[in-house]
């Protein structure tokens, strides 16, 4: 329970900065900081109430009542660090002869107030955006040496579904619905289906099997699915109309010219004894034509020279805003959007669903992603890139 040991950080540092040095009675400091400690405790009382950390089953509206009290606590410790921050840079101001009278507004007890507040209720709004339909964002793509007949081809990319208890059946088939009113030639999973057993779980994945493309839908696996059977979830996805890509690809003919769709596993699977993402494996023996790469995890793209478009997720977006740049230092850079890696572009898809044990967006809004294909511009045919 990793993630058990920064939550208690966060809970000592607002202890330390927000709540002792507060002028308040000895009792309502201790209720305060009890009121700061039960979202650290999260995930003990998941594994607790739950039976497990990673997937607990709990009631739905307790599980958003906690994420929104988890998430609130996450921020309230980085508005606390922000003032902390002003603060000290005030002082040093002062110190330097630059205003004596700088200094942050209010006394300690309404600056708190405001924190808390502040921070309530952007948790209660990120909960809410973590479970929300998301909308569909497009993305225009230009790739190099992309035929004429394909120029306007259209891939509709879902990532990180995380199907459970707070995304269920009917969230994803309204989710199914919005991809299938946007008609696209091909339909692209990038891995992370669920939070559980295939078994547990086939029914609400079975809207899975109304997704609809012209030309096919391709999955590969995330991390996840290695956690719950991979070999199960593999079964089902097929099952339900997925073509599972495990370091191979398919040749489709799209108005007269080749596209080559091809998938690599996790990168996390040789821990569990498969074979590991390949990209030049995938695509061995592959026709002329665009390459198309679904690949679960960003952060291998620039061995990825096989492809001329890869599409990833795992990265969430960030989550919150202020922690993008965190997790992008563990994703090689990347975190989400269009990136050109030495000329292959690279989508990282924020996500459509949300992990169930950090359910809050703040500033990183979900998205079905519909991504367009244009022909990249005469001075980029020749490899050089933007």
């Amino acid at each position: 329970m990793l993630l058990f040991g920064p939550s208690c950080a966060l809970f000592g540092y607002l202890l330390l900065r927000l709540v002792l040095p507060l002028p308040l009675r000895p009792i309502r400091k201790l209720s305060l900081a009890v009121l700061l400690l039960l979202p650290c405790m999260k995930y003990p009382l998941y594994a607790w109430a739950g039976g497990s950390f990673f997937a607990p089953e709990l009631p739905q509206e307790a599980l958003l009542v906690m994420e929104a009290a988890y998430a609130s606590l996450v921020i309230l410790a980085f508005l606390t660090l922000v003032r902390d921050c002003a603060a000290l840079a005030l002082w040093l101001a002062r110190r330097c002869g630059a205003g004596q009278n700088w200094r942050l507004p209010g006394a300690m007890p309404a600056q708190a107030a405001v924190l808390l507040a502040c921070a309530g209720m952007t948790g209660l709004w990120g909960a809410w955006q973590a479970v929300r339909i998301p909308d569909v964002h497009t993305v225009e793509v230009r790739l190099r040496h992309l035929p004429p007949a394909l120029d306007g081809m259209t891939l509709v990319q879902l990532s990180d579904l995380h199907i459970r208890v707070l995304l269920g059946k009917e969230w994803l088939g309204r989710v199914v619905n919005r991809v299938n009113a946007l008609n696209p030639d091909i339909v692209c999973l990038t891995g992370d289906y669920n939070d559980g057993p295939a078994a547990r779980l086939r029914e609400a994945m079975s809207p899975l099997a109304r997704l609809r493309a012209r030309h096919g839908v391709f999955g590969v696996t995330g991390n996840h699915e290695y956690y719950f059977q991979t070999e199960a979830w593999t079964q089902l996805l097929k099952e339900l109309g997925v073509d599972m890509l495990n370091n191979e690809h398919r040749v489709l003919t799209i108005n007269g010219a080749s596209v080559i769709v091809g998938g690599v596993p996790d990168r996390i699977a040789p821990r569990f004894g498969g074979a590991g993402p390949d990209a030049r494996r995938a695509f061995a023996g592959a026709p002329a034509g665009p390459r198309i790469l679904l690949a679960h995890q960003p952060r291998d793209a620039r061995e990825n020279t096989a492809a001329d478009l890869q599409l990833s997720g795992h990265t969430h977006g960030g989550m919150l805003v202020f922690l993008r740049p965190l997790i992008a230092a563990f994703n090689e850079g990347f975190v989400s959007g269009l990136y050109n890696v030495n000329g292959m572009r690279l989508y990282v898809s924020p996500g459509t669903g949300l992990w169930g044990g950090f359910s809050c967006r703040v500033g990183v809004p979900a998205e079905i992603t519909r991504l367009v294909l244009r022909p990249a511009p005469p001075s980029e045919q020749d490899g050089a890139g933007r």
